[in-house]
């Protein structure tokens, strides 16, 4: 689908660093710039399937790179990025797609479970970002951020409130970086998955959850990872230039308003 859409040269030498690369989003999404030319490093906890991702996208003209690592322990995100700089020399594309979710009811909130999610939802969005303007400024060649929020950064999900809270802090977070970086031509947008049909999603969804969840969607179908990864591409890609601190959804039209079915 990408290459179809998309020149096949598109990111030929540049070099996209993706987090949560293993699977699911982030594995379409690190595919997707390999299929147009672009170097990649991958990001993810899961070790095995991080490297086996690698093999599959490796090519003899194209540096592909995995580094594992856990991003809910702090300092991470910055040994992140610099094993990336140390092993493609630049970094012109970050996105920030690694993060979790989990449901509790609020007096089920616990000091430790929050700490660890906002320490991979939002802490390690923000280090890698900060890493990421610090060189795009000493290059001198701007760049591009995309920050994987969620539609739970724009509206409340029931049992999700510290989730919630982490999305919207995405948001925010991106808003900002905008404003501050703009005359410096580095772009930073978020992308807004809803119900995406991943692995994870078919393991955990019931299938009366499913056909809740679809029957909430005007388009009447999840998305799929490349959807998310499509977006991902035109946001960083030319076409996008004059666009920064941008909200974008793929939902479906879900958060378009209320949905009443057929």
């Amino acid at each position: 689908m990408t290459a179809n859409t998309f020149d096949a040269a598109l990111f030929r030498g540049k070099v996209a660093l993706v987090t949560g690369a293993a699977s699911g989003i982030g594995a379409a999404i690190a595919k997707a710039f390999a299929d147009l030319g672009s170097h990649v490093v991958m990001q993810d906890i899961d070790t095995g399937r991080l490297y086996g991702r690698a093999v599959e996208l490796s090519r003899d003209e194209q540096r592909i790179t995995a580094i594992s690592g856990d991003l809910s322990v702090p300092g991470t995100a910055e040994t992140v990025f610099d094993k990336a700089l140390a092993a493609q020399g630049r970094v012109d594309f970050l996105i920030n797609n690694a993060g979790r979710s989990w449901g509790v009811a609020t007096d089920e909130i616990t000091a430790e479970r929050t700490s660890e999610l906002m320490e991979l939802n939002f802490n390690s969005v923000l280090w890698l970002s900060k890493r990421f303007i610090v060189h795009a400024r000493e290059r001198g060649e701007g760049g591009s951020i995309i920050q994987v929020s969620s539609t739970a950064g724009i509206t409340g999900f029931q049992r999700r409130a510290v989730y919630c809270a982490t999305k919207f802090g995405v948001i925010g977070l991106t808003k900002v970086l905008a404003l501050d970086h703009a005359r410096e031509n580095i772009r930073v947008n978020a992308i807004l998955p809803h119900v995406v049909e991943t692995d994870m999603f078919r393991t955990v969804a019931t299938p009366q959850d499913a056909a809740t969840w679809r029957a909430g969607i005007p388009m009447g179908r999840f998305a799929q990872v490349e959807d998310v990864a499509n977006l991902a591409i035109f946001l960083c890609s030319p076409a996008a230039s004059y666009l920064t601190g941008g909200l974008y959804p793929v939902d479906g039209g879900a958060m378009a308003g209320s949905f009443g079915g057929e």
